[in-house]
């Protein structure tokens, strides 16, 4: 919806208020504007003054030279409109600009045959997600948690922030309420350099949740087969729902298979996965010793199966004498130092 904004500035009248649009625009007053034309020099030949158009300004103010094209420096400088509210839209009539360029002392200006000009005020708009991070950590602040399990859900439409296009200051929250009970919160989210100075501000209320973040297959995994990062997609799931083995961050992946068949869209969890067996119970393996330049190997029988840094029982099947080895790769294994005697008896 588009306001009228071309009431005149009176000497002497306060700025009105952004939010009021139909009362907010004018001219500057009438007597300094024609002392104004009385001593300025004429317009550069065949420079003619021209509406621009429809047209956007970044001020609280719309200047002449803001709705006409090469006007006199001093002219193009003049305040002669509020500018809309931030992020509106408001329309001049082209009758009252051509009033404001003969109270400068212009004459002439070409319209194109447009009978009104819409001027839009510049802004930028903060979204619900930057309010949500800034309650989020202060929220969690609050309760002793970590920002990133923190989930904002707000009451009804969620809110919105307008400010200028040059304002840098972060969204900051004042008079925060919250009760770790309900997990209810209230209070105000503002940009500004200081609560006192609130450049823009809006209440704000609803839950703020606690959840983590799980890996869901969005396929089938079959079982032996090792689950990979573009097998999965992150969630955010309510804590309280979430098996602590599901949390993404107690997932260890690496050497990991599936221990069974595991179906798409569920919740990967850390006992679905286990380590693939590298030797087999009954397997014939390579025992290795290895101490500087001293490398034994032995031919042996797996006594149990073992997965990678597994300590297994493994038999010469010569002597049929046991000793303990860790597994170290597939059908392979290691006899440490302290067998080494033994090791090197069984070699002979």
């Amino acid at each position: 919806m588009r306001s009228r904004i071309d009431d005149p500035i009176r000497p002497g009248a306060g700025r009105l208020p952004f939010a009021t649009l139909v009362r907010a625009v004018a001219l500057v007053a009438l007597g300094l504007l024609v002392l104004a034309a009385a001593t300025r020099p004429g317009l550069a030949a065949g420079a003619t003054p021209s509406l621009r158009g429809d047209v956007v300004v970044s001020g609280d103010v719309v200047r002449f030279g803001d709705l006409v094209a090469d006007a006199p420096a001093d002219a193009a400088a003049t305040p002669v409109f509020h500018a809309p509210a931030l992020g509106a839209i408001g329309t001049i009539q082209v009758a009252r600009i051509l009033m404001t360029a003969q109270a400068l002392g212009i004459e002439g200006v070409a319209t194109a045959g447009r009978e009104e000009v819409t001027v839009t005020r510049a802004a930028r708009r903060v979204g619900q997600d930057a309010i949500a991070a800034a309650l989020a950590a202060q929220v969690a602040e609050a309760a002793g948690l970590p920002a990133h399990e923190i989930e904002i859900a707000f009451d009804g439409t969620p809110p919105t922030l307008l400010v200028a296009p040059d304002v840098a200051e972060p969204v900051a929250i004042a008079d925060l309420a919250y009760d770790p009970a309900t997990r209810r919160f209230s209070g105000a989210a503002y940009i500004g350099p200081h609560a006192a100075e609130r450049r823009a501000q809006a209440p704000v209320s609803g839950v703020a949740r606690r959840v983590v973040e799980v890996a869901v297959l969005v396929r089938e995994i079959p079982r032996g087969e090792a689950v990979s990062a573009s097998d999965y997609r992150i969630e955010r799931r309510p804590v309280e729902l979430t098996p602590a083995d599901a949390r993404l961050d107690a997932l260890a992946l690496e050497e990991r298979v599936a221990r069974r068949t595991l179906t798409a869209g569920a919740a990967l969890r850390q006992g679905d996965l286990e380590r693939p067996m590298l030797v087999s119970r009954n397997d014939v393996v390579l025992m290795l010793y290895e101490r500087g330049a001293l490398t034994l190997t032995l031919r042996g029988r797996a006594r149990q199966a073992g997965a990678r840094g597994d300590v297994i029982d493994v038999e010469n099947p010569v002597s049929e004498r046991i000793l303990q080895a860790e597994v170290i790769g597939p059908g392979t294994v290691r006899v440490g130092p302290a067998f080494a005697g033994r090791v090197a008896a069984l070699a002979q």
